[in-house]
């Protein structure tokens, strides 16, 4: 399995026919040219719904009539999210705390310019088991147990900080302090994940998974064997998605947009 932190974005081919490529990102940060994939790829997947392209749209909009709204608004709201961003902004070189997340807000404007095909990752909110679930998401997130955690948790996040900078590897181009950012957006990943339990996570990345190779079977018949779907995906979070693609996982087919209706947009 590779390494969680690397910088190298893994490729996964589907027995079927057709491929995904698991394009690492840090939330916030503007990768460079350099770091940005050069594959050729046929289909965009966000994870996220239709809502959450929504959401991007807004910020840009937003970002657009008052340049740093959305991080002025991100850093009031406190948590972890804070955390990550306070400390994101500190580093000179990278440009960090930008909205919309830029890289894939990147790839989403290079799918409507090209008139590729878009696939929402997550379920809609009308899919009554996706909604059960992040019922029982918000449900462990409200544990007292996790709430007492919330007190401490910059203590908590310094710690965890020092173990995920050993754990990084520096850029193989870029600015030196990607590797810092790398590491922070992992601790902020972790935390985040710490709050849930294993049984919640893995229904999440099981449907994220079978959605995944329900798009490339979509894609199959338009572009043949070789289609390849990317997919920005937070860095840390790629082996796990990684893991049950390769474990086996049956495509869920989900309604997609055509490619007239992106250029409509």
């Amino acid at each position: 399995m590779q390494d969680p932190l690397a910088w190298e974005d893994p490729i996964w081919n589907d027995p079927d026919g057709g491929s995904v490529l698991l394009h690492g990102t840090l939330p916030t940060v503007v990768y460079p040219r350099s770091l940005r994939p050069r594959d050729t790829w046929h289909a965009l997947g966000i994870i996220g719904n239709d809502e959450e392209e929504e959401a991007w749209r807004f910020e840009d909009e937003s970002e657009k009539k008052s340049p740093g709204i959305n991080l002025s608004e991100a850093l009031l709201g406190g948590g972890l999210t804070n955390l990550y961003l306070e400390r994101l902004c500190l580093l000179e070189d990278i440009k960090g705390g930008r909205f919309p997340d830029p890289e894939p807000w990147r790839l989403l404007r290079l799918a409507e310019k090209h008139g590729r095909p878009l696939f929402h990752l997550e379920p809609s909110f009308d899919d009554e088991e996706w909604v059960e679930h992040l019922g029982e998401e918000a449900d462990a997130v409200t544990r007292w147990k996790v709430l007492i955690k919330v007190l401490r948790q910059g203590g908590t996040f310094r710690k965890q900080l020092k173990s995920a900078k050993r754990a990084t590897s520096p850029p193989p181009s870029g600015a030196a302090e990607l590797q810092l950012a790398s590491a922070l957006a992992a601790v902020w990943w972790w935390m985040q994940e710490e709050r849930l339990t294993e049984e919640v996570c893995a229904v999440r990345d099981t449907r994220i998974a079978a959605r995944i190779r329900g798009a490339i079977a979509q894609m199959r018949q338009q572009s043949g064997d070789e289609s390849l779907l990317m997919v920005p995906i937070l860095q840390v979070r790629r082996t796990d998605i990684l893991k049950i693609l390769e474990q086996g996982v049956e495509p869920e087919i989900a309604k997609t947009p055509s490619t007239s209706e992106l250029e409509e947009e």
